[in-house]
This record gives C-alpha cells, sequence and structure tokens, in this order.
C-alpha cells in the first residue's frame, strides 16, 4: 500500500503528464507488485493531512522493537485537485498492483494545456524520523514537459558520511526515456534509457477533441538498459531488460512478459504476469544464474473484493484507475482529459434495460465480451478492416473501464517460491475511513522442517 506521501507524489505526475512506467527502474514494476511485495512489521499508524491544494503533511507512529515515528511535509506549486482522502480513493489507486502499459496514452488536448500552465512545477517533500535526527528529503523540478530533475538525500549521524545525496536528471518522452544518475556515494554515475517500439499516432498528442476515444495499441515492446560505474571502488554495473505488452483483442485482457539480464553476475530473470478477470491477477517468474547454475521459481496472485453494494459496481462514473480517481457513488467524479467513453453491449442473458451495463467475461458462457452492432460504422463508410478493428479497441477499451468502474473493498495477494521456501499473504482493504494492510511472512525450518512465522504486522492509514 502506497504511503500519502507517495501517492500525493504519483498525483503530481499525474497532473505534469509524467508517464512512471515509462520508466527502465519500473519495467519489472507488475511483477514484483504481485511477488515481492512487502510485508508490514509490527503496528503502525499512518494520519496525514492535506491542509491546501499545495500542501500536505503526515504523521507516523509504529512499535518495531521500539516505538518511533516520524513527521513529513509536502508542498506542491500545482493544485493537487486530483488526489482523494482514504474515504474516497478507489482502492486500485491506493495499492500498488497490477499495471496497464501505455506509454503512448497521454492525456489528448492536455499537453499544450501542460506547455502552458505547467511549465516548471515543483514538489518538495521532507520527512524527519525520531528518537534520532534523521533525515531525508526529495525535490522535483520540472524543467520542460519532457524533461525533470529528481533529487534526493538522506542525512544520518550514523552513516559514515552522514549522508547521501543522489540526483536524476530524466526525459521521458511517449517513444523514449533516458536519465543520467550521480550519487555521493561511492561517486556513483549511471546512465539508464527506455525505448518503446510499437505503432505511434502523432494525434494523441494535437488532438483538441474533447470526446476523443484512446486507441490502444496491441502490442507494446520495451527495451532498456542500464550501466554504472562507481569512482572510488571502480566497480562497473551494466543490466538490460525488455518488457512485452499486450491485450486480446476478444477479450480485452492485458498481460504483459518481461526478461531482465544481468550479464556481469550472470543473472536472469523472466515473468509473466496476466490479469485473467476484472477482479484477479496471476503472475509468474523464473530466476536463473548463469554462473551458479540456482533456479528459482516464484507465483504470485491478487484477488479482489467487491463491495457489499453490488450495484456502486455500475453506477456512478468511470475511474481512470491513474491515482486521482475515487469510489463510485461517493464523490462526483471530475472528468479525466483521457476518460474512455462506456462502450454499449447488449446480452441475452440481461433484460433489455440492462443492455448498457460492462459485462465481465467473466460472468458470460462463452467468456466473450458482445457489442452493440451500432456502435460500429456502416459498412458503406468503412471498411471491413477498420470495422474489425473498432470492434477490438471497444472490447479492450470496455475491458478497462470494467475494472476502473470497480469498487473495490479489499485485495488478497499471495506469493511463494519454490527455492526460498517462502510463503507470503497480505490483506489490503478499507474499514471505515481508514485503509488496513495486514499480513504474514512464513518460511520453512531448514532444521526441523517446520513452518515459522518470520514477520507479522498490521497498518492503518487515515487521511483527511
Amino acid at each position: 500500500m502506497y504511503t500519502y506521501m507517495e501517492y500525493l507524489q504519483k498525483c503530481f505526475y499525474k497532473s505534469t503528464n509524467w508517464n512512471e512506467d515509462n520508466i527502465f527502474s519500473n519495467i519489472t514494476a507488475t511483477s514484483e507488485a504481485l511477488i515481492d511485495f512487502p510485508i508490514p512489521n509490527g503496528c503502525k499508524l499512518d494520519i496525514s493531512s492535506k491542509s491546501t491544494e499545495h500542501s500536505a503533511s503526515s504523521f507516523t507512529l509504529s512499535n518495531r522493537h521500539v516505538i518511533n515515528g516520524s513527521i513529513a511535509y509536502l508542498y506542491a506549486s500545482m493544485p493537487l485537485r486530483s488526489s482523494m482522502n482514504t474515504r474516497e480513493i478507489s482502492l486500485q489507486d491506493a495499492i500498488a498492483g497490477f499495471r496497464i502499459i501505455e506509454p503512448y496514452v497521454y492525456s489528448p488536448g492536455s499537453l499544450n494545456e501542460t506547455r502552458q500552465r505547467n511549465k516548471k512545477q515543483t514538489l518538495l517533500y521532507g520527512r524527519m524520523y525520531f528518537p534520532g535526527s534523521a533525515l531525508e528529503a526529495m525535490m522535483i523540478k520540472q524543467i520542460s514537459p519532457y524533461t525533470q530533475l529528481l533529487v534526493k538525500c538522506i542525512n544520518n549521524p550514523q552513516m559514515n558520511s552522514n549522508g547521501t545525496l543522489i540526483a536524476y536528471l530524466q526525459k521521458n518522452t511517449p517513444t523514449y526515456s533516458r536519465e543520467l544518475i550521480y550519487s555521493t556515494n561511492e561517486a556513483l554515475i549511471g546512465f539508464r534509457c527506455l525505448y518503446n517500439f510499437g505503432s505511434f499516432d502523432k494525434s494523441l498528442y494535437t488532438s483538441n477533441n474533447s470526446h476523443f476515444i484512446p486507441k490502444f495499441d496491441n502490442s507494446i515492446l520495451s527495451v532498456g538498459s542500464e550501466i554504472w560505474y562507481a569512482a572510488k571502488s571502480m566497480s562497473p554495473g551494466l543490466s538490460t531488460a525488455l518488457r512485452y505488452s499486450t491485450r486480446s483483442t476478444s477479450t480485452g485482457k492485458p498481460l504483459t512478459m518481461t526478461l531482465a539480464c544481468n550479464p556481469i553476475l550472470g543473472q536472469m530473470s523472466s515473468a509473466y504476469t496476466v490479469k485473467t478477470s476484472v477482479r484477479s491477477t496471476f503472475s509468474s517468474r523464473y530466476d536463473f544464474n548463469f554462473f551458479s547454475y540456482r533456479s528459482n521459481l516464484s507465483l504470485g496472485f491478487e484477488l479482489y473484493n467487491y463491495s457489499n453494494s453490488p450495484d456502486s459496481l455500475f453506477s456512478g462514473p468511470v475511474n481512470q484507475h491513474q491515482h486521482g480517481s475515487s469510489r463510485p457513488g461517493v464523490k462526483e467524479r471530475r472528468k479525466s482529459p483521457h476518460h474512455v467513453p462506456e462502450a454499449h453491449f447488449t446480452s441475452p442473458l440481461l433484460p433489455a434495460e440492462k443492455t448498457s451495463l460492462i459485462l465481465n467475461p467473466i460472468q458470460r458462457a462463452d467468456n466473450y465480451y458482445h457489442i452493440n452492432p451500432s456502435l460500429l460504422p456502416s459498412h458503406n463508410s468503412m471498411s471491413t478492416e477498420n470495422g474489425s478493428r473498432l470492434m477490438d479497441e471497444s472490447v479492450m477499451s470496455a475491458f478497462q473501464n470494467s475494472v476502473n468502474k470497480s469498487n473495490f473493498s479489499s485485495v488478497l495477494k499471495a506469493s511463494t517460491s519454490l527455492d526460498d521456501k517462502v510463503l507470503r499473504f497480505l490483506w489490503e482493504g478499507r474499514m471505515k475511513d481508514f485503509l488496513v494492510s495486514t499480513g504474514v511472512k512464513l518460511s520453512l525450518n531448514p532444521i526441523t522442517h517446520t513452518p515459522e512465522f518470520n514477520r507479522f504486522g498490521i497498518s492503518f492509514s487515515y487521511s483527511c
């Protein structure tokens, strides 16, 4: 579960049209969210408040072995109107889970507005830990619509140099991203790049039509690499990765495949993640080392649970599910610039007055969407090939709308690793106005071969 400050940072990225999925460090974020999700340790309470549209504060208290806590402040030069509190936020936006990769989809008509209104926006963040005098800070400075400077620093008296500073100069465009990185720790210098291959339509960025329907690319291939060099220890580092994302044209279900390799360490990792239905996702990952011949197979899944009011699943506006959406029926949805209009469907299983509902394909016997033919252009004005493409895009849009519109109350995550013999369970959901996260990590004792608890905890988060 994201902390409130992390959530506000994502809202800032969304407001400035900054695509986090187009960064090399996030190329394997989908499989990691389903397999390597963190388990709370001890008891933790996080209370946050958004005092104005530009500033927010947060107080955290935990009792992991000893009672400790922190105080954080955040300021943004632009109003974060898309942010929600814990009562209104969509569960999909508050939890790290499956991510639909769309590096080409930007807010239509809003990019020019971003260039005019949101020039050189700034976000400042700071946190102080107690007991002790450890500090951390972050600054995001937008240089241009596609370029930003990210600076992170930590000050801790227990560190040898009392602190560390890391600076990222990032350029993020729809077709590629590049990063120059410098860290004062070991005088580390790094370079990252990520390139996207697929059909690229410039009309996505020049269209001013508010009723524009995003054109989902069925297949996107992203290839990236990073290279590091530590000047003090003269140690190099190199890794490369690729990501393939596509959608089924018959059901609209997205899937993501990744392959990462570190030739210096001889480590290779491949992952496959698929959204099997509106409320479930499955992921598998296979790791192999060329030097030690050691391998490991990891499996993970997430299963969402609907709220007690099933009517809310088909009422209210459509959520965008990209950090800033609210639960249906709780608050009037602010119309998103890249809002996907609902497609209308017809089904013999439903009465006539229900034909406009978006159906989960798992609810149908044939596991397929059925689109109202009236939505498609006439054959006289459109070729069969174009009509078939429009139908495929409507199916994919419908599945995404169905996911975004669903009002989930909780999610159950589980993962296991055959080589490490580790089992993780995590439950995250809503209790009244609180977001709760609790989980347990089990491992097999190598001597007694009995399961034992490695970690157990619960965290409460509240924001207003």
